[in-house]
């Protein structure tokens, strides 16, 4: 398959120069949009030109579209959790960790057993490992049935890494759009746990989130009024 020329012939040099200011990354870029990208890969998977999981990770398009591949490719369970473990070490920036997140869509019919994966590589130092876990948990278990094992995870994990700790604010803030009551007073009872960056960015991004009204997110802000670790 002539992966480079298809791609090629989508080149946006405009969106390669955005896509260069948002992404700190190692691979080059081509500029091409993730419909896109989607679109390639779902007749990469029709044709069955699977060999393109082999090819050399020059280029940020063609790492996006392996995701893209181990994401919704028909295999067993196990055999795709191997190929996302494989995975996690092409993953450099926050832009293809968490689309590769938001396309695991097959998470949310095999919970128990993705997060019996998870809690594998919970422990990790490793930035963008730790942001993954973070995001999928953001993405398909902030449910009535894990909500409590979410939040717990976010207060366990200690890291000095900007992309962790600003996927932990992200991951709360969601939690309180998702259920407000219970959130809130975990925040509160251990408000001297977390950072104060987290904390504070949580507080941020509540006030920007139109899910919440202006009454809880006075109530958020005054998280702030307290001492930190």
């Amino acid at each position: 398959m002539e992966l480079i020329k298809i791609l090629n012939s989508y080149k946006d040099n405009n969106y390669k120069l955005f896509q260069e200011k948002i992404c700190q990354t190692k691979y080059r870029i081509l500029g091409i949009k993730i419909p896109i990208l989607r679109k390639i890969t779902k007749e990469i998977i029709k044709n069955n030109n699977l060999e393109v999981l082999d090819y050399k990770d020059e280029y940020l398009e063609i790492v996006l579209i392996k995701g893209f591949i181990i994401a919704n490719i028909d295999i067993d369970i196990n055999k795709r959790i191997e190929l996302i473990n494989n995975y996690l070490d092409k993953i450099d920036n926050w832009l293809i960790c968490d689309i590769f997140c938001s396309e695991l869509k097959i998470v949310k019919n095999n919970l128990d057993i993705f997060l019996k994966y998870l809690d594998k590589i919970k422990n990790t130092e490793q930035e963008y490992y730790l942001r993954f876990y973070i995001v999928i948990l953001l993405n398909y278990y902030l449910n009535k049935e894990y909500i409590n094992y979410v939040l717990e995870s976010m207060l366990n994990i200690k890291s000095d890494k900007y992309y962790v700790n600003m996927a932990i604010s992200w991951c709360l803030t969601t939690s309180l759009s998702k259920d407000y009551k219970l959130t809130y007073q975990f925040l509160k009872k251990n408000k001297n746990k977390f950072s104060k960056f987290v904390l504070d960015k949580t507080v941020s991004k509540a006030y920007d989130s139109y899910k919440l009204t202006k009454e809880q997110k006075l109530a958020i802000k005054e998280l702030k009024n307290f001492e930190f670790r």
